[in-house]
Protein backbone atom coordinates (compact mmCIF):
# COMPACT_ATOMS: atom_id res chain seq x y z
CA UNK A 1 0.00 0.00 0.00
CA UNK A 2 2.80 2.54 0.80
CA UNK A 3 4.50 1.42 -2.99
CA UNK A 4 0.91 2.91 -4.38
CA UNK A 5 1.07 5.91 -2.31
CA UNK A 6 4.40 7.26 -3.53
CA UNK A 7 3.44 5.96 -7.08
CA UNK A 8 -0.05 8.19 -6.70
CA UNK A 9 2.20 10.86 -5.00
CA UNK A 10 4.77 11.19 -7.92
CA UNK A 11 2.11 11.32 -10.89
CA UNK A 12 0.12 14.12 -8.40
CA UNK A 13 3.43 16.13 -8.41
CA UNK A 14 4.27 15.66 -12.15
CA UNK A 15 0.49 16.60 -12.75
CA UNK A 16 0.88 19.39 -10.84
CA UNK A 17 4.24 20.74 -12.08
CA UNK A 18 3.07 20.76 -15.45
CA UNK A 19 0.05 22.32 -15.29
CA UNK A 20 1.62 24.85 -13.07
CA UNK A 21 4.11 25.40 -15.63
CA UNK A 22 2.08 25.02 -18.72
CA UNK A 23 -0.37 27.78 -17.41
CA UNK A 24 1.83 29.96 -17.30
CA UNK A 25 1.34 29.81 -21.29
CA UNK A 26 -1.48 32.44 -21.02
CA UNK A 27 0.39 35.19 -19.61
CA UNK A 28 2.67 34.51 -22.98
CA UNK A 29 -0.64 34.24 -24.79
CA UNK A 30 -1.78 37.82 -23.26
CA UNK A 31 1.42 39.51 -23.67
CA UNK A 32 1.76 38.46 -27.66
CA UNK A 33 -1.70 39.51 -28.19
CA UNK A 34 -1.28 42.69 -26.60
CA UNK A 35 2.03 43.13 -28.74
CA UNK A 36 -0.19 42.69 -31.75
CA UNK A 37 -2.78 44.84 -30.81
CA UNK A 38 -0.20 47.74 -29.95
CA UNK A 39 1.64 46.93 -33.32
CA UNK A 40 -1.47 46.68 -35.31
CA UNK A 41 -3.34 50.11 -33.73
CA UNK A 42 -0.97 52.22 -32.68
CA UNK A 43 2.07 51.67 -35.54
CA UNK A 44 -0.20 50.57 -38.82
CA UNK A 45 2.37 47.28 -38.88
CA UNK A 46 0.49 43.62 -38.10
CA UNK A 47 2.55 40.61 -37.55
CA UNK A 48 1.96 37.40 -39.80
CA UNK A 49 2.91 35.36 -36.84
CA UNK A 50 0.90 36.26 -33.30
CA UNK A 51 -2.25 34.75 -34.01
CA UNK A 52 -0.89 31.26 -35.48
CA UNK A 53 1.77 31.23 -32.43
CA UNK A 54 -1.13 32.14 -29.51
CA UNK A 55 -3.60 29.34 -31.39
CA UNK A 56 -0.97 27.14 -30.82
CA UNK A 57 0.28 28.21 -27.47
CA UNK A 58 -3.75 28.04 -26.34
CA UNK A 59 -3.01 24.75 -27.74
CA UNK A 60 -0.60 23.61 -25.48
CA UNK A 61 -2.14 25.33 -22.46
CA UNK A 62 -5.42 23.06 -23.32
CA UNK A 63 -3.58 19.91 -23.82
CA UNK A 64 -1.28 20.25 -20.86
CA UNK A 65 -3.04 21.40 -17.94
CA UNK A 66 -5.81 18.67 -18.19
CA UNK A 67 -4.05 16.00 -15.65
CA UNK A 68 -3.90 19.24 -13.04
CA UNK A 69 -7.27 20.45 -13.73
CA UNK A 70 -8.28 16.43 -12.66
CA UNK A 71 -6.04 16.23 -10.02
CA UNK A 72 -7.43 19.69 -8.63
CA UNK A 73 -10.92 18.05 -9.37
CA UNK A 74 -11.80 21.26 -11.66
CA UNK A 75 -13.26 19.38 -14.40
CA UNK A 76 -17.11 19.74 -14.30
CA UNK A 77 -19.28 17.10 -12.15
CA UNK A 78 -22.75 15.94 -11.75
CA UNK A 79 -22.67 15.85 -7.92
CA UNK A 80 -26.74 16.02 -7.92
CA UNK A 81 -26.62 12.16 -8.43
CA UNK A 82 -23.32 10.77 -7.12
CA UNK A 83 -24.28 12.63 -3.52
CA UNK A 84 -27.15 10.05 -3.12
CA UNK A 85 -24.95 7.17 -4.14
CA UNK A 86 -24.11 4.35 -0.91
CA UNK A 87 -20.65 4.17 -0.69
CA UNK A 88 -20.35 1.10 -2.89
CA UNK A 89 -22.35 2.74 -5.42
CA UNK A 90 -20.02 5.60 -5.26
CA UNK A 91 -17.24 3.24 -5.63
CA UNK A 92 -18.53 1.74 -8.51
CA UNK A 93 -19.59 4.83 -9.86
CA UNK A 94 -15.74 6.27 -9.81
CA UNK A 95 -14.35 3.10 -11.39
CA UNK A 96 -16.78 3.01 -13.89
CA UNK A 97 -15.61 6.58 -14.67
CA UNK A 98 -11.88 5.89 -14.45
CA UNK A 99 -12.37 2.83 -17.42
CA UNK A 100 -14.84 5.45 -19.46
CA UNK A 101 -11.72 7.46 -19.04
CA UNK A 102 -8.76 5.37 -19.80
CA UNK A 103 -11.13 4.08 -23.31
CA UNK A 104 -11.14 7.89 -24.56
CA UNK A 105 -7.68 8.84 -23.50
CA UNK A 106 -5.81 5.79 -24.62
CA UNK A 107 -7.56 6.44 -27.93
CA UNK A 108 -6.62 10.41 -28.36
CA UNK A 109 -3.00 9.33 -27.12
CA UNK A 110 -2.73 6.91 -29.52
CA UNK A 111 -4.35 8.71 -32.47
CA UNK A 112 -2.61 12.08 -31.72
CA UNK A 113 0.89 9.92 -31.79
CA UNK A 114 -0.13 9.64 -34.74
CA UNK A 115 -1.21 12.58 -36.27
CA UNK A 116 2.02 14.14 -34.34
CA UNK A 117 4.16 11.63 -35.98
CA UNK A 118 2.86 12.36 -39.36
CA UNK A 119 3.82 15.76 -38.43
CA UNK A 120 7.35 15.16 -37.65
CA UNK A 121 7.99 12.73 -40.88
CA UNK A 122 6.50 14.94 -43.00
CA UNK A 123 8.37 18.15 -41.89
CA UNK A 124 4.78 19.50 -42.09
CA UNK A 125 4.19 22.98 -41.68
CA UNK A 126 1.25 25.25 -41.79
CA UNK A 127 0.00 26.74 -44.65
CA UNK A 128 0.29 30.46 -43.69
CA UNK A 129 2.71 33.37 -44.77
CA UNK A 130 4.34 32.26 -41.60
CA UNK A 131 4.40 28.29 -41.98
CA UNK A 132 5.69 27.20 -38.34
CA UNK A 133 6.13 23.75 -37.87
CA UNK A 134 2.90 22.17 -36.91
CA UNK A 135 5.15 19.27 -34.96
CA UNK A 136 5.66 20.82 -32.06
CA UNK A 137 1.69 21.41 -31.34
CA UNK A 138 0.65 18.51 -32.30
CA UNK A 139 2.70 16.79 -29.72
CA UNK A 140 1.00 18.66 -27.13
CA UNK A 141 -2.11 16.11 -27.82
CA UNK A 142 -0.49 13.15 -26.99
CA UNK A 143 1.56 14.42 -24.06
CA UNK A 144 -1.59 15.98 -23.02
CA UNK A 145 -3.50 12.59 -23.08
CA UNK A 146 -0.89 10.86 -21.48
CA UNK A 147 -0.84 13.36 -18.10
CA UNK A 148 -4.55 12.73 -18.37
CA UNK A 149 -4.14 9.02 -18.05
CA UNK A 150 -1.72 9.31 -15.65
CA UNK A 151 -3.86 11.01 -13.58
CA UNK A 152 -6.59 8.50 -14.27
CA UNK A 153 -4.75 6.12 -13.18
CA UNK A 154 -3.80 7.71 -9.89
CA UNK A 155 -7.28 9.14 -9.08
CA UNK A 156 -8.49 5.52 -9.68
CA UNK A 157 -5.61 3.96 -6.99
CA UNK A 158 -6.52 6.38 -4.59
CA UNK A 159 -9.94 5.46 -4.93
CA UNK A 160 -8.70 1.92 -4.47
CA UNK A 161 -6.49 2.69 -1.24
CA UNK A 162 -9.53 4.86 0.07
CA UNK A 163 -11.95 1.66 -0.25
CA UNK A 164 -9.06 -0.85 1.09
CA UNK A 165 -9.03 1.82 4.05
CA UNK A 166 -12.47 1.86 4.75
CA UNK A 167 -12.82 -2.00 5.10
CA UNK A 168 -10.17 -2.50 7.50
CA UNK A 169 -11.76 0.01 9.66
Amino acid sequence: MLLLKKFINIIEKINEAMGKGASYLIFVFMTLMVYEVIARYFFASPTIWVHEICGQLFAGYVALTGGWVLLEKGHVAVDIIYQHFPKSGKLFADILVSFVGFFMFSILFWQGYKFAWHAVITNQHSHTIFGPPMWPVKMMIPAGALFFLLQLTADLAKTIVKHQERSVR
